[in-house]
């Protein structure tokens, strides 16, 4: 009797023990992984409300998500510019799905009032896509307000008086990890500064040299192409992004992994030569400044390309030339699409910062000199040396 007890008791704890496994086991399986998943950073705590809700509606969920593209997008709205849905204005996580609308009962959390400038939304919003929505490759949105590298513009968040500024991403890039494409629905992010902060951290960049009008990026057009064809390369994520825009001044898609070195060297390079030919040529940098290509209320946005062409069409310095030469061609190699109206004839893809007066003057000048750019390029020294 003893032994069929204890053979009882064995027998009841081996089946515990194997549920308990199998029960481990099921949990442990990995989530389904998507060949992309398309995650937007919708900063619209600002006067862009109102368009928060259309673009989650009429461009995001016509497609939305499937097997192979998931599409997620952190959504903050604020007071007194769009009441629909119960002006609901904390900030809310969609997984977006086909035909989906906006309401807050459609969101799947709702993280209270955060805020959009704070570089842990930003690591919160990707870890969490990337952990529930595993994918091999990734695409990020920013939606919002912006001006390149300038402090206090970039996802402009008015409830928390805050920004998204360079050192914010910089601070949050080792924690979201790798991005194959980022774009910007944002205004004036095209620059070579902001390239550079990204470089090692995406394969490609999307954004606008100058303003972007309410349309934007078409995230209907890009997902729709993408539904079609999952096996999208990066690049191509990227240019089928630039080409969406239609109704904007500028639009470029750029390389900024390891093609970019090129350009950073290039650009590294003419600065000095820029630099030792100043005293013989400071008149015809004048005319060459001058006249580049710039944009609508950012006169120290200037072409990087257009910059250095005009200075290689007006300098005789055969140094000069040949390094103006050189970043013309690593311009051209990095910038994988780019279309502009007829008011920008000269518009490249890359803007570069100048200036053309004395830095005690330009109140951003000092915050320019801690950036990235500046501290691994020579361009700040010859911008120094330039307007004394």
């Amino acid at each position: 009797m003893r032994k069929l007890t204890r053979l009882f008791v064995t027998f009841v704890v081996l089946l515990i023990l194997l549920s308990t496994l199998a029960g481990t086991a099921l949990a442990a399986r990995p989530k389904p992984r998507a060949k992309w998943a398309v995650m937007v950073y919708i900063s619209g705590d600002n006067n862009l409300e109102d368009y928060v809700v259309k673009d989650i509606e009429l461009e995001l969920a016509p497609t939305g998500s499937s097997a192979d593209v998931q599409v997620v997008a952190l959504a903050d709205r604020g007071p007194g510019y769009d009441t629909s849905y119960g002006d609901w204005q904390t900030t809310k996580l969609f997984h977006v799905t086909q035909g989906m609308t906006a309401a807050p009962e459609n969101a799947i959390a709702d993280w209270g009032e955060r805020n959009m400038g704070d570089p842990q939304t930003l690591i919160d919003f990707v870890t969490w896509t990337k952990s529930n929505y595993p994918a091999d490759h990734y695409a990020l949105y920013f939606w919002g307000h912006g001006w390149n590298w300038h402090p206090g513009y970039v996802m402009e968040d008015d409830t928390d008086a805050d920004a998204l500024d360079m050192e914010d991403v910089k601070a949050a890039l080792p924690a979201i990890g790798f991005i194959d494409v980022v774009g910007f629905d944002a205004c004036n992010m095209a620059s070579i500064e902001v390239q550079l902060l990204w470089h090692g951290y995406a394969t490609a960049l999307v954004h606008s040299q100058e303003y972007i009008n309410w349309d934007g990026i078409e995230y209907d057009v890009v997902l729709a192409q993408l539904s079609a064809n999952p096996n999208m390369t990066a690049d191509e994520v990227a240019i089928a992004t630039s080409q969406s825009v239609t109704n904007d001044r500028t639009m470029s898609a750029v390389a900024v992994d390891s093609r970019f070195d090129a350009l950073l060297t290039a650009v590294d390079e003419w600065s000095i030569a820029l630099n030792d030919g100043l005293a013989a040529n400071r008149k015809e940098y004048d005319r060459a400044f001058r006249i580049t290509q710039d944009f609508w209320q950012a006169p120290m946005d200037k072409d990087l390309y257009d910059m250095a062409y005009e200075i290689n069409r007006l300098v005789s310095d055969s140094n000069v030339k040949a390094e103006s030469q050189a970043v013309m061609n690593a311009v051209s190699a990095v910038v994988l699409e780019e279309h502009h109206t007829n008011a920008y004839p000269d518009a490249h893809g890359i803007t570069i910062y100048h200036i053309s007066k004395a830095r005690e003057k330009d109140e951003y000048y000092t915050y320019y000199l801690a950036l990235d750019f500046a501290l691994q390029t020579g361009w700040d020294e010859f911008l120094d040396a330039y307007a004394k």
